[in-house]
């Protein structure tokens, strides 16, 4: 069943979510009449025949690779301006769904937009209107206000309101098409969003609902699927990647995120895997933080709620802690093979940039550097007497 939800916001920007199968349909027509910039990968338009939509005028822009940078971002600023796009379409996974947000409100000049990404100067969207499309499901990025995107080895972010979508559109069915280890790293990606928003020093009763309703529709999925999932495990997950993108709009991440950065950025290890391989050690430190390691204002209770839900999630009534089940997910999804990685990047390199995110602050329990540099260890050599056997090969 299709469902239409208009989104409010303390700014008063509304948008329209569509989430259903079918829902794709409406697409052309909100692109009727309309001069069009279609932000999307190539496979993407190979699969979409934007040419027939009824627009005015269509203008693609397919000059980004995953993990975009700030650069490419521009480039897509740069032709929306050119074109004179009343409406930027982005289509695809989290990358083109960043692109897209960021190429309508950027300038066309590097130097300009690193201001709007430092926050000196507002971001504007001039009249232009944002439709958001996702074919996989896991970053949530359709209804967030912000866009990850990469300057060299260091990731920023776009975080501004005006980056809010207009029209989002969630079609399970266009999800059909990821092979398996695109479909779990994005489902991890929702994991990670769902997990650290819950435990954010940032929660609140709408971000905690959220968050527990994503994850008792992901979680099944996760433990119990198919190697790929079935079309209503799919219409789940796109269920939960969205519902957790709404809980992160409000919370953002925590060290799982911050800490997964340089490990996409420098190792290569896709986004979403690198986030669980985190929460594997951060887990347990947030599940066994005494009051003192507590730095949530609404203190140590507030954190022991969050990690008991989590526990009736993922049903752990046996006395299972967090890293056990979180271990037995990634023994289930983590793309094979299963290898130690091999790295020529210092820890020490990694663990500095991973603190310096922003993202670092939400996290409700305070780490040491030396507790970060420890964890990273365990998951990229894969010591076994920790009971993290599994990492991933690296990619280029």
């Amino acid at each position: 069943m299709n469902r239409r939800t208009e989104l409010g916001t303390g700014s008063g920007h509304i948008t329209v979510l569509l989430e259903g199968r079918g829902s794709f349909a409406e697409v052309p027509r909100l692109c009727a009449g309309r001069r069009v910039l279609v932000v999307a990968s190539e496979g993407a338009l190979r699969r979409v025949p934007v040419a027939a939509w009824p627009a005015a005028d269509v203008v693609t822009f397919i000059s980004f690779q995953p993990n975009p940078t700030l650069a490419q971002a521009v480039e897509a600023a740069m032709l929306c301006q050119a074109s004179g796009a009343d409406l930027v379409v982005g289509l695809g996974g989290g990358s083109a769904l960043d692109v897209a947000k960021a190429g309508r409100v950027l300038p066309g000049d590097v130097a300009a937009a690193e201001e709007i990404i430092a926050g000196r100067r507002p971001a504007t969207a001039d009249g232009r209107q944002l439709l958001l499309v996702p074919t996989t499901a896991g970053t949530g990025s359709e209804v967030t206000q912000f866009a990850t995107l990469y300057r060299g080895h260091r990731k920023v972010s776009l975080d501004t309101p005006v980056a809010r979508t207009d029209f989002a559109v969630v079609d399970p069915a266009l999800t059909e098409t990821c092979p398996p280890g695109l479909t779990w790293t994005c489902a991890l990606d929702t994991l990670a969003h769902a997990v650290e928003s819950l435990w954010s020093i940032r929660s609140t009763a709408e971000s905690r609902e959220q968050a527990t309703a994503a994850l008792r529709l992901l979680v099944p999925v996760l433990l119990h699927a198919d190697d790929l999932p079935d079309p209503a495990e799919r219409d789940q997950l796109s269920r939960a990647a969205t519902l957790a993108g709404r809980a992160i709009d409000i919370t953002r991440t925590t060290a799982a995120h911050a800490m997964s950065y340089p490990l996409t950025a420098r190792l290569g290890i896709p986004h979403g895997l690198a986030c669980a391989l985190n929460l594997l050690w951060l887990a347990p430190l947030v599940e066994g933080a005494k009051a003192e390691q507590v730095i949530d204002a609404r203190g140590h209770e507030a954190v022991q709620d969050a990690v008991g839900t989590l526990h009736d999630l993922f049903r752990t009534a046996d006395g299972t802690d967090l890293a056990t089940v979180l271990r037995t997910v990634l023994d289930r999804r983590a793309p094979r093979p299963y290898t130690s990685v091999r790295y020529d990047t210092s820890l020490d390199l990694l663990v500095r940039e991973g603190m310096s995110s922003d993202r670092m602050s939400g996290t409700p329990v305070r780490i040491e550097r030396s507790q970060a540099r420890a964890g990273l260890e365990t998951v990229l050599r894969g010591d076994s007497r920790e009971g993290v056997r599994h990492t991933c090969a690296t990619t280029g």
